[in-house]
């Protein structure tokens, strides 16, 4: 029976067909390529068979099933797709909005195929699953992460609010804490474990080390690796006694001792440098075809910077820097695992090509190029728990590949020659992921038709008649306000949201409830067909609204004041009367934001109802 004949019957089976009416998956074969399998074994010239989303065969003159394309792949060298295990997509480490399809084309260009994504709360996971699925936005894997850290630590500090950073203090609060968590089927944890601001900055809090097992012990009861923001020897030691799946970051403050070298190879804890993000920027320099995979507008941040007089280095980033580049050489003389991220997204940390030069960091600090794409590749599978699905080049692996002019394993440059890239056996259209991130136009987005409630109470469960979820946020600071919410179940209320606020002690403190017009305010909402928004409103003073429209930032956000008293009232504000530069777009909103004001200290409250556009 052919290769191409029994494929068809497993599949058949599996699904319950006949062999006849099952369908012919797709096939490819990568013919004559220098195969580097992520082992670290020499490169083979090989054939690689794809069918479907998976490797069925490697060898020497492959029998291919019919219609199979071939790719010529002579003197190219094929590799596992790569990893990066930090990355903050939904941020574009420069002055600009978010834009998730730029950031994933940028990974693909790259021959990045997996993504850890840090930048997400919990509602945000399911979207953007959808949205990414086989026919959707192109995009690597992405191992999505619910966060956790501790009060007063960092990532609770940007005002983002609790909902995205969920926050901890002992193991009752971490077991409850992940209950939640998991209810979103994250496929990874990220804690926020060091408050150490790099001596720059007054310290923030730091987990414990019971805290800490705690949400291990929840997250591998679940089969989900956890990795930490961990950037201290002292907390780089109870990441590995809590028995974390790696430390983000790395060590900054002292070199690594024999002690935590011990913890971490006896709990099995790995290391992800970021070296990429904590190189001094100051004086960096780009590889030629480095600065060619920029985008324009990456490409333009360094021009300015580089036509400038060179900045000094501050004393505290240049120590943490030969502090952090001893570090890997030594956990690498260790046998420590060290794997690929980069903290993409933070400023001049760019998506996809920070990641290859993250690579070639370790092969300037003791790698072979080869070792380099080991623990980009099965390395860094193997903290995140997929190497029996993606890492190697393999019968039965997940054909996730790129096939690379040159012999990176080798030269470790030629990485920058990326020629195709499968992901799930699908080959990706470089050239039109090219045009995506270099263009100026946001990357288009599913779109879905606002009907006039938003709000009314229908639901007994939180959610809002959208089947969003309502969530906080404030301004930014360690002191910021604090935003609650309660939906009284008593009818008498008439199903109204009650805020009330503490103001921060910054000046001008603000909190607001922000209410997704979709799930996680991922995707869009068109409200074309209204003429504004209105509700009941009933408080104590001035209050303002705004609208999360996708290709603006905050600061330029579409927004009107209010007034409410006590008696309450009806409020509407029309589209027209919105403030903001240029034309409101009712197509492209995201959430409605409603934000409570006062003097710093001061206690604030709204109640609002029947929130809803109206024509």
């Amino acid at each position: 029976m052919s290769l191409l004949r029994r494929l068809a019957t497993i599949l058949a089976i599996a699904l319950g067909m006949s062999a006849v009416s099952a369908e012919v998956p797709r096939a490819a074969l990568i013919h004559n390529a220098r195969v580097f399998d992520g082992t670290g074994a020499p490169a083979v010239v090989e054939d690689v068979l794809i069918v479907g989303d998976s490797i069925v065969a490697v060898g020497r003159n492959l029998k291919r099933p019919h219609a199979t394309r071939v790719i010529d792949a002579r003197g190219m060298t094929l590799i596992p797709g790569l990893h990066d295990l930090h990355t903050h997509l939904r941020a574009p480490a420069f002055d600009a909005p978010d834009d998730l399809g730029k950031a994933y084309a940028a990974y693909l260009l790259a021959g990045v195929t997996t993504v850890n994504d840090y930048s997400l709360s919990g509602e945000m996971l399911s979207p953007i699953r959808d949205m990414t699925k086989p026919g959707g936005i192109a995009a690597p894997h992405i191992e999505m992460a619910v966060r956790i850290g501790v009060p007063g630590g960092h990532g609770t500090e940007f005002g983002w609010g609790d909902f995205f950073t969920m926050q901890v203090s002992t193991p009752r609060s971490a077991h409850l804490a992940m209950r939640q968590a998991l209810a979103y089927r994250p496929d990874v944890i990220k804690v926020f474990a060091d408050g150490w601001r790099y001596g720059r900055d007054p310290d923030l809090n730091s987990i414990n080390e019971d805290t800490l097992a705690a949400i291990v012990a929840d997250a591998h009861a679940a089969g989900i690796p956890v990795i930490t923001h961990t950037v201290t020897l002292k907390q780089a030691k109870i990441a590995a006694m809590a028995g974390v799946d790696s430390v983000g970051h790395g060590v900054g403050d002292a070199p690594v001792d024999a002690e935590l070298i011990d913890l971490m190879k006896r709990n099995h804890t790995a290391y992800i440098a970021t070296l990429a993000t904590f190189e001094p920027q100051e004086n960096r320099t780009f590889l030629p075809a480095e600065y060619a995979s920029l985008r324009p507008a990456e490409r333009a941040r360094e021009d300015a910077r580089m036509a400038k007089p060179l900045a000094p280095i501050q004393p505290y980033d240049s120590k943490r820097w030969a502090i952090m580049q001893d570090n890997i050489r030594a956990l690498k003389a260790a046998g420590i695992r060290i794997a690929i991220g980069t903290d993409a997204g933070i400023e001049g940390t760019y998506h996809g090509s920070s990641t290859i030069r993250e690579i070639r960091w370790l092969t300037m600090l003791g790698f072979t190029p080869a070792e380099a794409l080991v623990a980009a590749t099965s390395t860094s599978a193997g903290i995140i728990g997929t190497e029996r699905q993606e890492g190697t080049i393999k019968p039965g692996m997940r054909a996730d590949l790129v096939l690379i002019a040159g012999k990176p394993d080798e030269n470790i440059a030629d990485l920058y020659n990326v020629r195709h890239v499968w992901v799930a056996g699908r080959e990706q259209d470089l050239i039109a992921l090219r045009k995506l991130a270099d263009g100026a136009a946001p990357t288009p987005m599913p779109v879905a038709k606002m009907p006039g409630p938003i709000d009314t109470g229908a639901r007994s469960d939180g959610r809002t008649d959208l089947d969003t979820l309502p969530v906080e946020s404030t301004e930014a600071g360690t002191d910021h306000s604090r935003l609650f919410y309660v939906r009284p179940t008593d009818p008498r209320a008439g199903k109204k949201l009650f805020l009330t606020a503490r103001m921060g002690a910054r000046a001008q403190p603000f909190a607001q409830l922000i209410v997704p017009l979709t799930k996680g305010a991922v995707t869009l909402a068109d409200a074309s067909g209204f003429t504004g928004v209105a509700f009941d409103a009933r408080g104590s003073g001035r209050y303002s609204l705004a609208f999360d429209s996708y290709g603006r930032q905050p600061d330029d956000w579409f927004h009107a004041s209010f007034d409410a008293d006590e008696t309450g009232r009806e409020v509407r504000v029309p589209f027209s009367a919105l403030q903001g530069s240029g034309a409101f777009d009712p197509k492209v909103l995201r959430a409605l934001l409603i934000r409570l004001h006062g003097d710093p200290g001061a206690t604030t409250w709204l109640e609002i109802g029947n929130l809803r556009f109206y024509r």
